[in-house]
C-alpha cells in the first residue's frame, strides 16, 4: 500500500547525496518509537531476522544454548537462533489463537535455557504477563517477535514493549512497509544501543562523529544489518499514514468474514510471512 507520498520521498533521497547513514534513517526510528509510545527507543535494521539475529548476539547467546521459540511461525524465528550456534527448542501451538501455548513453555525450560521467543500470531498479543511470570523469576530474556504486529498492543501497551526486546517486520506484505527492513525496539536504552552498534560493524563512532573521514576503531565483533534511507524514507511515509492503513486492512478483514462466513479469525488475519 504504498502511494505518491513514499515515490516522492524516495526520488528525494536519490537526488541527496547520502544513501546510507542519514538523517532519515534516524528520523524513522523516531517516529516509529513515538507511534509505539512512551519509553520506546528503536534501531532500524535491514530486516526482521536481521534484528532478531543481532539480539541473540547482543546477549551472547551462542553453542549450547537453548532458546524457546513457537512451533507455529515463519522458519526465520528458528533460524535467528540457529545462525548463532544455539538451539532453537520449538513449543507448540494454541489451537485457537495459532499462538505459542504458554502453558507449555516451563515443561519445555532446561538448565541450557537463555531466552524465550513469542511471537504475536498474527498480531494477536500473546499473554504477555504469564511470559514475563515465567521469565523474571529465571533471569530469562524474553524477545517479542512482532513481524506481524505493527500496531497491536495488550492492556494498552504496545507490542514490542511487553517483554525485553520486540522485532518488526516491515516486508512489502506487512502492515507497514519500507520494501524490505525491521525495527528492534525495547524499554531499555542500553540494549537498543547495543544492537545499534552491532548492526554497523561495531564501530566506536558514527560516520557523523568521525573528526577524521575513515578514522574509526572496531571495539566488538558486528555486521552491516543497517538499513539505508531510500527504505527509511519509505518507512517515514508509512507511519503517516498508519491508522489510514489499519483502516484499509480492517475494511478487507470484515469483507472476508462475509464472504467466508464461519473461517477462524485467526485464519483470516493470517498476513505474508515474509521477514
Amino acid at each position: 500500500m504504498v502511494g505518491e507520498e513514499e515515490r516522492t520521498a524516495v526520488l528525494e533521497v536519490l537526488a541527496s547525496p547520502q544513501l546510507v547513514h542519514g538523517p532519515r534513517g534516524h528520523a524513522f526510528e523516531e517516529a516509529f518509537a513515538a507511534m509505539l509510545g512512551p519509553g520506546a527507543h528503536a534501531t532500524s535494521v535491514s530486516s526482521c531476522t536481521a534484528g532478531l539475529h543481532l539480539t541473540y548476539m547482543h546477549l551472547g547467546i551462542g553453542p549450547g544454548d537453548e532458546v524457546i521459540v513457537p512451533a507455529e511461525t515463519h522458519v526465520a524465528t528458528a533460524h535467528a537462533v540457529e545462525i548463532t550456534g544455539a538451539r532453537p527448542v520449538f513449543v507448540d501451538c494454541d489451537r485457537a489463537s495459532g499462538n505459542i501455548d504458554v502453558a507449555a513453555i516451563e515443561g519445555a525450560l532446561t538448565a541450557r535455557t537463555k531466552a524465550i521467543s513469542v511471537v504475536h500470531y498474527p498480531g494477536l498479543p500473546v499473554d504477555m504477563q504469564m511470559v514475563n511470570a515465567i521469565a523474571r523469576p529465571r533471569r530469562l530474556f524474553v524477545v517479542e517477535d512482532c513481524a506481524l504486529a505493527v500496531g497491536a498492543s495488550l492492556d494498552g501497551a504496545a507490542c514490542g514493549l511487553l517483554g525485553d526486546v520486540g522485532v518488526f517486520s516491515f516486508y512489502p506484505v506487512k502492515h507497514l512497509t519500507t520494501a524490505e527492513g525491521g525495527m528492534v525496539v525495547s524499554r531499555h536504552p542500553d540494549v537498543v544501543a547495543s544492537i545499534a552498534n552491532i548492526k554497523a560493524f561495531g564501530y566506536d563512532r558514527a560516520p557523523a562523529g568521525r573528526q577524521v573521514p575513515g578514522v574509526y576503531d572496531i571495539g566488538r565483533l558486528g555486521l552491516n544489518y543497517r538499513m539505508n534511507e531510500i527504505a527509511a524514507a519509505i518507512g517515514l511515509e508509512q507511519v503517516k499514514k498508519m491508522k489510514a492503513l489499519q483502516l484499509r486492512r480492517n475494511a478487507n478483514t470484515a469483507a472476508l468474514r462475509r464472504i467466508l462466513p464461519g473461517v477462524a479469525t485467526a485464519t483470516l488475519l493470517t498476513g505474508g510471512r515474509g521477514r
